[in-house]
């Protein structure tokens, strides 16, 4: 965000060098009107506007998002209660208890299991 105010600056004050550098009294044709100002007023004003016209469009664009972003928050609320309609919070607590008595069960399956026919009879211990 500092660098973009930054460009911002730097970007006026080229624009202001400019201005008056180009002084000199210039002659605008409005519809039927003729106005006579100097340059430098011109090239300031019509700077002026430019940023006037990107600031309401870059609000109109924050409104809309935000707009966006209420709608989408609405239907986050909509859908947790419709979630909670369908799963009660006592039913969450009986289901990690649940889970934690399957936990317990599925720990003991990674330790091997010996079958009574691969146990090494007394007198086979040299012999593999």
């Amino acid at each position: 965000m500092q660098i973009l105010f930054i460009f911002s600056l730097v970007f006026a004050i080229l624009v202001s060098i400019f201005a008056v550098m180009n002084s000199d009294p210039v002659t605008i044709k409005l519809l039927w009107k003729q106005f006579e100002f100097s340059q430098a007023i011109i090239i300031l004003g019509s700077a002026a506007i430019g940023a006037i016209i990107v600031a309401l469009l870059g609000m109109v664009n924050r409104v809309k998002s935000s707009l966006k972003i209420r709608e989408l928050q609405n239907k986050i609320k909509g859908l947790e209660n419709q979630l909670a309609e369908f799963k009660p919070v006592d039913s969450l607590e009986s289901e990690t208890n649940e889970n934690d008595v399957i936990n317990d069960n599925i720990e003991g399956i990674d330790k091997p299991v010996i079958l009574d026919e691969e146990k090494p009879k007394e007198g086979d211990e040299g012999q593999v």
